[in-house]
């Protein structure tokens, strides 16, 4: 990884003009935002050109000072750290990284790839023969095929079957398993800063992958004559792949502009593993070190709207990223991929406001958060403070700023999953 020359950026930093002269024919219209003060990068990913590479980490994985000083960072620790987290949300089946996932897939036909690859593990290369019968001179004749079916010919007073029906042997095998071999050697050659695989030891220069369209008639042609489901999804997979390869590219990218739902997850994975309680004297987040907590937070909905039952009436709900209750203390928390806050969150007052009363009749001390990136260690910001003129009797409304480790929480989510 260290043979490139490396552009260290960050989501939502600054586009400066040196890096926008070399890498400005790599950016589409959704890697860069616009506002009043520049344009800004708008994705988590990378750009690979032959020698130079462009890489965008998660906003406030590094510090002012290290972007200032990084040529003396590990930069291989941290890619490695990166392309680890794209890995994982390349295989990951939660539902909530779909998003994710189809971005991703939408710079190379990944999915597919790991299809095919799971079956090379699981069975090795392509080992179907299929056996036709046909006209023909050369084979093995059926004679009870060609007495049936073959036309009569009478030569000198003799009864002739000509043409022969004939019995031939087809090895799919050879072409299917060339096309597999292509496929992963391929996709390890070009990422092989992602896959640390072994290569598949099979010859196939002698098939021009370049033409899909041929490539993907014939797998068609084959997958008529196969009948196991798994054969049929392997094909399925090769055609997936043949029609999303991009072989004209002479430049290799992976770009996510949803990393907000894979923050999201980190936290959610944080905090269900490792969180104790909050220190109401210091308003912070107290976190152990084991591990070994079990909480379920999960994204939920609540439908508000008494009309909600009435067929084919639109209404509206809301859906805090944590809400649970846990004894006496009751937890809405807001993830927030930002870089900064400069604006008051309407949406978290009208959690508090909405959910206060709901599932207990008990009066639950209400912790209400946002919970954002940060390069340096963790800490806390009131972001709200209802003044008492404003509020019920003895009621304290506070929303409160938590800031959690970008890289720790990386480094959490890849290691405890």
């Amino acid at each position: 990884m260290s043979d490139y020359k490396y552009t260290i950026v960050q989501d939502g930093t600054l586009l400066k003009s040196e890096i926008e002269k070399i890498y400005n024919g790599y950016f589409t219209y959704r890697d860069i935002k616009s506002n009043n003060e520049g344009d800004y990068f708008n994705f988590v990913g990378f750009i690979f050109t032959e020698d130079e590479a462009l890489v965008s980490f998660p906003k406030h994985f590094f510090s002012e000072k290290d972007i200032i000083n990084k040529s003396s960072l590990n930069i291989d620790k941290y890619l490695n750290l990166l392309f680890r987290l794209i890995q994982k949300c390349m295989t990951n089946n939660n539902k909530r990284l779909v998003q994710v996932n189809q971005e991703i897939n939408k710079s190379y036909p990944f999915e597919p790839f790991y299809k095919i690859y799971e079956y090379y593990q699981r069975y090795g290369l392509f080992t179907q023969e299929r056996e036709i019968k046909k006209f023909g001179q050369y084979g093995k004749i059926l004679w009870k095929d060609t007495f049936n079916k073959s036309p009569i010919v009478i030569n000198h007073g003799n009864i002739l079957f000509m043409p022969p029906v004939i019995q031939k042997r087809v090895t799919d095998y050879v072409f299917i398993s060339k096309c597999m071999a292509y496929v992963i050697n391929s996709t390890i050659d070009k990422f092989h800063f992602l896959f640390n695989l072994p290569r598949v030891n099979l010859e196939y220069r002698d098939i021009n992958f370049t033409n899909s369209d041929r490539i993907i008639g014939s797998l068609k042609n084959v997958k008529q004559f196969l009948f196991k489901d798994i054969h049929l999804q392997l094909i399925e997979d090769l055609i997936a792949y043949f029609n999303n390869e991009n072989r004209g590219s002479k430049h290799i990218e992976i770009k996510i502009y949803s990393f907000h739902l894979i923050w999201e997850e980190m936290v959610r994975n944080y905090l269900n593993k490792y969180f104790l309680e909050i220190d109401d004297e210091n308003e912070e987040l107290i976190f152990e070190s084991t591990g070994d907590q079990k909480h379920n937070l999960l994204k939920r909905e609540f439908e508000l709207d008494r009309r909600r039952k009435i067929k084919g009436l639109k209404t509206y709900k809301i859906e805090p990223d944590f809400y649970f209750e846990e004894r006496d203390k009751k937890y809405i928390f807001d993830a927030k991929y930002f870089t900064e806050i400069n604006k008051l969150d309407y949406k978290q007052i009208s959690y508090y406001f909405l959910l206060k009363n709901y599932e207990n009749d008990l009066k639950l001390k209400i912790y209400n958060g946002l919970i954002l990136p940060t390069s340096e260690p963790n800490m806390k910001k009131v972001h709200f403070n209802l003044d008492k003129e404003f509020s019920e009797a003895e009621e304290e409304f506070k929303i409160v700023e938590y800031y959690l480790n970008m890289q720790k929480l990386m480094q959490i989510y890849l290691n405890n999953n």
